[in-house]
């Protein structure tokens, strides 16, 4: 009878092991349809450009598509230092990209000096597009600017970690994790640690998935340029990466231990009746 007992507790620990574990997957746990969730102002994280930002600015016309194309930068595969072969996004890419000198300005064909620093990416078409009609260039232009060098970095305990472009303002730490194909089932949701550039020093945050409130009102809900977002993987991860000689620090080498002991019980008990 002590048998069935100690082997129905040894049970009991592993279903709440189990229950214990389940807890730290699911994201978002205290949502519900009453639910009141935090909102940043994402103009606050809206990207603005800077010195030695890439950008792709495309004039286009309806009435005037010949004059429009004299604003656009042509793609030149042969410039000193371009490779040989055009790699994915230069066949993809139809002008060059302009880029931002050390005083924050761009040389726009026909124009001149146009300062950009500090402006977000529709400002700059904006002040293109108005300097466009002003000066009775393009009176329809119609002005796109694109950022081609802001990244962030995905690593640690994700299904494809890397590098991702910045291709949209108030890209989210959701949306990133998901273009890196979201966590593996050990990374932990509750940690997610985020490193950020703030002036001359480096500060770190944590956000933890599996609390909406504590994701919508994270500082660093919106990424910004050359953020580090790292997964750390869980302790049962860690353990598997240890050398075999450590193989006892396994929880599971105790459980296996603990059932086979209890089994041969049960088979002492059944011969000795």
């Amino acid at each position: 009878m002590r048998i069935f007992k100690f082997i129905a507790a040894v049970a009991l620990v592993v279903t709440m092991a189990s229950c214990a574990s389940y807890k730290t997957v699911p994201y978002f746990q205290d949502l519900n349809s009453e639910s009141n969730l935090p909102t940043l102002n994402a103009t606050d994280y809206t990207l603005r450009l800077a010195p030695a930002d890439m950008i792709n600015i495309v004039v286009s016309s309806a009435l005037s598509p010949e004059i429009a194309t004299s604003f656009n930068l042509p793609l030149q595969s042969n410039r000193i230092g371009a490779p040989s072969t055009p790699t994915s996004t230069q066949s993809t890419q139809s002008t060059m990209p302009y880029l931002i000198d050390s005083n924050g300005d761009i040389d726009f064909p026909v124009v001149g000096k146009i300062r950009v620093a500090g402006r977000t990416r529709e400002e700059v078409e904006i002040i293109i597009k108005n300097i466009l009609v002003s000066e009775k260039l393009l009176n329809d232009a119609v002005v796109t600017c694109q950022v081609m060098n802001q990244y962030i970095n995905v690593i640690g305990d994700v299904k494809t970690p890397g590098r991702i472009a910045i291709d949209k303002d108030n890209l989210t730490i959701v949306e990133a994790l998901a273009k890196c194909g979201d966590l593996n089932i050990t990374g932990e949701r509750h940690n997610i640690t985020v490193i950020r550039r703030v002036g001359s020093q480096q500060k770190v945050y944590h956000v933890d998935l599996t609390s909406a409130q504590n994701v919508f009102s994270s500082p660093v809900y919106y990424l910004l340029p050359n953020d580090i977002v790292y997964v750390n993987p869980n302790k049962t991860k860690q353990r598997t990466s240890t050398p075999n000689g450590n193989s006892w620090q396994n929880p599971l080498i105790y459980f296996s231990t603990l059932s086979l002991v209890a089994s041969l019980a049960t088979t002492v008990v059944a011969l000795v009746k």
